[in-house]
């Protein structure tokens, strides 16, 4: 189960993001997961609730979605694209060159502060 190694990143960058503002909690986290890290969501909430116990991500509410491949586009950049079958831009009509989705991003951490302020933080950081 290799979601139990990417939980264990994922912990360790919430905690480091999170120390800054001690006393909060976090209560959510926002996952966004490229399809070819072939990721199970389930098992990854499950792995990271379970090396999360005495943590400040204790029982923090985990939201992952999945990305599909991706074109490089000479003109439209990276662009999320339905098939690998025809690497052609869906936005110009340019070829471009297939890019798998293989990252695994945090894009918000959500903490609530001991004074029952709510915070987003970590825009974009990476696992």
């Amino acid at each position: 189960m290799h979601e139990m190694s990417f939980a264990a990143q994922i912990l360790e960058n919430v905690v480091r993001e999170a120390e800054p503002y001690s006393g909060a909690t976090v209560v959510r986290i926002k996952l966004r997961a490229g399809q070819a890290l072939a990721l199970e969501p389930a098992s990854l909430r499950f792995c990271l609730e379970a090396i999360s116990v005495g943590t400040i991500v204790e029982g923090a509410a985990i939201e992952m979605y999945e990305t599909g491949p991706e074109l490089e586009c000479p003109s439209c950049g990276r662009v999320t694209i339905e098939s690998i079958i025809d690497p052609v831009c869906p936005r110009c009509g340019q070829q471009g060159r297939l890019a798998l989705a293989t990252e695994l991003i945090i894009e918000e951490i959500e903490l609530d502060e001991q004074d029952g302020e709510a915070r987003d933080e970590g825009e974009g950081q990476g696992a």
